[in-house]
């Protein structure tokens, strides 16, 4: 795991049994939303976060942890700093899944 960020920062994986991108909440559990995540100030709750980790990867209930930087200010919803975080929060790029799935979201799309 990287250093802790001398910024403000959310702790981020992903959930092992679904995959999904999840945030580490003050209540010592994973949220899909990063508006409910716990956001650590400074480089010793940045360590804390990254403890926390630690233990949540040693038990095998995420991967891939990390801490996002964010912008910042006092905003109603935290906003990563850096444009790749922003796109993963925004979703999978491009499509996947069977053809009739791809067919389908196209259709949405259009109808959008």
């Amino acid at each position: 795991m990287a250093s802790p960020l001398p910024t403000k920062a959310v702790l981020t994986a992903n959930d092992v049994r679904t995959g999904d991108i999840v945030f580490w909440t003050a209540q010592h559990d994973w949220t899909t939303d990063i508006k409910k995540a716990c956001v650590g100030k400074g480089a010793v709750e940045a360590q804390a976060l990254l403890d926390a980790a630690q233990k949540e990867e040693g038990e095998n209930r995420v991967v891939g942890s990390y801490l996002i930087a964010l912008q910042a200010g006092d905003s109603l919803s935290p906003i990563p700093l850096k444009l790749r975080e922003i796109r993963r929060l925004a979703g999978p790029s491009v499509p996947f899944g069977l053809p009739e799935a791809k067919a389908e979201a196209k259709a949405e799309a259009k109808a959008a």
